[in-house]
């Protein structure tokens, strides 16, 4: 669905007559202020990936050594970023019908030594944001929007990542808004914004650690042209969750996602999940049929939570030195035990993911689902 033509050319060709294509004030900073003002936020810092942001977020909310930040367990990204900035990661549980973070279980993991909270909005799917702000609020904690799936998604009227103290989206290949790498950090706290702009190039004498996080010009010429598109792509992809929810209507052992009728998506995946071992129908003997008909479906996404591999159990974060989940200075009592998350332990494995990025393809990647369906009687 998504094309570039002469107006990327010559977006492009603007950058290289110029010269000037390391990421410089002119391009970029144009980028960030017509990002702003479609996102509706005061502030928009550019970066060279969403990862990158996430790290440079956890930062600016004050998250370092011995310190907590609450993380989602289906995805690993936020719980890495926080590794980054040598914190502790502490995953909480997730609601298993929107498969996204679960606030009472947000509520019950934050610790004196809390520091942050990141929620992701998986699959373009909004987490519930106005109870997660009022969480961060009540216990003077920052809310960080992992926005990586989710440009243009709404929670009661308002875009995902004006939420937050800090929004952070994706223009990775394969997002929404491609421009094959780079990312947009938007805030309404200035001081927020500083500390962003403050770490994403260190130059020659910094007066504080940073890094070197620029978004190329070339990037964000070809991010203004899509960002003129991207609707038009969105409403393309919600479009082709249709052909899905069709061919699952009717069966009672794959379960779609709950879609709260307060929020507006934006398709990335179309996901459901398997619960065909509660109705006596074998798992593998599904993924067979699946495979013999030729439908594409990713099974079992990551397969566990973030917290059940070794990176952060063994730990491996820095080779043997233990930080910094066995760091001297963390004084909290959290472990990765078995059972830490028993609904997103018990999901994963169930989980079903097909791509919704081709209107033709949608629609007979969902006629061969349909199919297997049919197959298992």
């Amino acid at each position: 669905m998504v094309f570039y033509d002469e107006k990327d050319l010559a977006s492009l060709k603007q950058v290289l007559d110029s010269g000037a294509l390391n990421g410089g004030e002119g391009f970029t900073a144009e980028f960030e202020g017509k990002f702003a003002e479609k996102i509706g936020s005061t502030y928009a810092v550019s970066m060279n990936s969403a990862m990158s942001l996430l790290h440079a977020s956890i930062y600016a909310a004050g998250a370092g050594v011995g310190d907590e930040v609450i993380c989602d367990p289906i995805v690993q990204f936020s719980a890495i970023a926080t590794m980054y900035n040598n914190a502790y990661p502490v995953f909480a549980d997730i609601d298993p019908d929107t498969y996204l973070i679960d606030p009472n279980s947000v509520e019950e993991r934050i610790t004196e030594h809390t520091k942050a909270i990141v929620c992701t909005h998986l699959w373009g799917y909004p987490t519930e944001l106005e109870a997660l702000r009022k969480i961060a609020d009540e216990r003077n904690v920052a809310l960080i929007e992992d926005c990586a799936h989710a440009l243009f998604v709404t929670h009661k009227g308002k875009y995902a990542g004006t939420w937050g103290h800090i929004g952070v989206f994706s223009f990775c290949s394969g997002k929404h808004l491609p421009t094959g790498d780079g990312s947009m950090g938007v805030t309404d706290d200035e001081n927020l914004a500083n500390r962003l702009r403050a770490v994403r190039i260190f130059g020659e004498t910094p007066p504080e650690l940073a890094w070197n996080f620029r978004m190329t010009a070339l990037g964000a010429a070809v991010g203004m042209v899509q960002l003129e598109r991207v609707q038009e792509y969105i409403a393309q992809y919600n479009a082709n969750m249709r052909f899905y929810d069709e061919a699952l209507k009717g069966c009672d052992w794959i379960k779609m996602r709950h879609k709260a009728p307060y929020n507006r998506i934006s398709a990335y995946h179309y996901a459901a999940a398997f619960y065909g071992d509660k109705h006596g129908i074998e798992y593998d003997d599904f993924k067979r049929v699946v495979k013999d008909v030729g439908c594409s479906v990713n099974f079992g996404f990551t397969q566990k939570p973030a917290y059940q591999y070794d990176l952060f159990r063994a730990p491996l974060a820095y080779g043997n030195k233990g930080c910094p989940t066995k760091c001297p200075w963390y004084e909290g009592d959290f472990r990765y035990e078995d059972g830490l998350c028993p609904n997103a332990e018990d999901l994963i494995p169930r989980l079903m993911t097909m791509g919704v990025r081709n209107e033709e393809n949608s629609r007979q990647n969902a006629a061969l689902l349909q199919k297997a369906i049919e197959k298992m009687g």
